[in-house]
C-alpha cells in the first residue's frame, strides 16, 4: 500500500492520468481509506484546473484574483 508521502510525490501523475494500471490501482486504494490525501489530490486539481485558465502571456499576474477563484471553487 502507497504512503501519504508516496501519494505527494504521484501527485501530479494522478491528476494527469499519467499513471500506470498497478500504480492507479495502489492509488485508488489509498484514497479509499485516506481523507487527507482525498483532500490533497482534490486541492491539487482544483489548483491545476484554476492555473489552466490562465492566459499564457508575460503580464503581471493578479493572485488575489487567483486566490479568490480558487476559493470560490473549493466551496
Amino acid at each position: 500500500m502507497l504512503t501519504c508521502k508516496e501519494m505527494s510525490e504521484l501527485g501530479s501523475d494522478i491528476i494527469d492520468r499519467h499513471l500506470g494500471l498497478r500504480t492507479r490501482m495502489a492509488v485508488f486504494m489509498h484514497l479509499r481509506m485516506c481523507w487527507r490525501c482525498r483532500r490533497y489530490i482534490k486541492q491539487l486539481r482544483l489548483t491545476s484546473q484554476v492555473l489552466q485558465q490562465l492566459p499564457l502571456d508575460w503580464e503581471p499576474v493578479d493572485t488575489a484574483a487567483i486566490l479568490d477563484k480558487v476559493r470560490k471553487h473549493a466551496e
